[in-house]
């Protein structure tokens, strides 16, 4: 259900038909997606949005998303820009791709400097993974290495200051960055890149467990391929979006019972701290 706040109903009306449409441009030329995250959560539980949400959240295999950058051009209309950031470049920028709607603007408080950026589909890349645990395991953690060099070049933009329930070791880091200043000289784009090169080595048709790396659940972004070899259709608001027939298992997976909203504030009205401007 929408937000009762108008201005966060503003982005998230904005937010569905940026869904209503890709979800068009992929059936009319065959690409597969599924919702996910608080996008996904919101369908099950809410039928649409979680009140608080303010983005919206697609998984999208990696084949298939490289075949709609290539054609972009081709099949978007002019409303709507497709943002990579190996052709594009921003002053902040993202990792992953993302679906704007650039006539809508908002203000991000989240960090310790305001981001601005436009309304967005956020497209997380679907990848696959190396076989045996032992290799899995050296894999992820040469992910993570990249993605915390990441966070420390852009901590002031983009670590959320806000966010409940860190583990301590992430608190203490957060504490003595706030508190020494310190931030590291990196190249973000080359960074960047060699996550895309480390993440798309191995092939999602071809692996056990597949992952989705730029979400936030880190270790948990790893999840059996199974989990998407079938989708169906869910409502979201007065629309319908395509989702994994195992979603149980994926929100379990992410949330445990995830039939139960959150009470605390952190999550709620204070999801991601945003402001439209004006």
């Amino acid at each position: 259900m929408y937000s009762e706040n108008e201005k966060l109903k503003k982005v998230q009306v904005a937010e569905k038909k940026i869904l209503q449409y890709f979800d068009a441009i992929c059936n009319q030329y065959g690409l597969s997606y599924y919702i996910c995250g608080g996008t996904l959560l919101g369908a099950v539980r809410e039928g649409g949005f979680i009140q608080w949400d303010d983005d919206a959240d697609v998984m999208m295999p990696r084949k298939d998303y490289e075949w709609l950058r290539a054609h972009k051009n081709e099949i978007l209309n002019d409303k709507y820009k497709l943002y990579d950031y190996t052709v594009d470049n921003d002053a902040i920028p993202r990792r992953m791709p993302e679906l704007r709607d650039e006539t809508i603007k908002v203000i991000y408080h989240q960090g310790n400097k305001e981001r601005k950026q436009y309304v967005m589909l956020d497209i997380f890349l679907l990848d696959g993974m190396p076989k045996g645990k032992v290799a899995i395991f050296f894999h992820y953690y040469k992910w993570l290495f990249l993605r915390m060099l990441l966070q420390l070049s852009w901590y002031d933009e983009t670590v959320n200051q806000y966010k409940a329930n860190r583990p301590l070791w992430e608190r203490c880091i957060i504490w003595i960055l706030n508190k020494t200043r310190f931030r590291p000289s990196i190249d973000q784009r080359e960074i960047m890149l060699k996550e895309d090169r480390l993440l798309k080595k191995y092939s999602l048709d071809n692996s056990d467990y597949v992952c989705s790396l730029y979400g936030p659940f880190k270790k948990k972004e790893i999840l059996p391929r199974s989990f998407f070899e079938e989708k169906i259709r869910l409502s979201f608001e007065d629309i319908e979006l395509w989702a994994p027939k195992m979603y149980h298992e994926e929100l379990t997976h992410y949330y445990g019972n995830y039939m139960i909203p959150p009470n605390n504030l952190n999550e709620r009205e204070l999801h991601h701290r945003i402001e439209i401007c004006e």
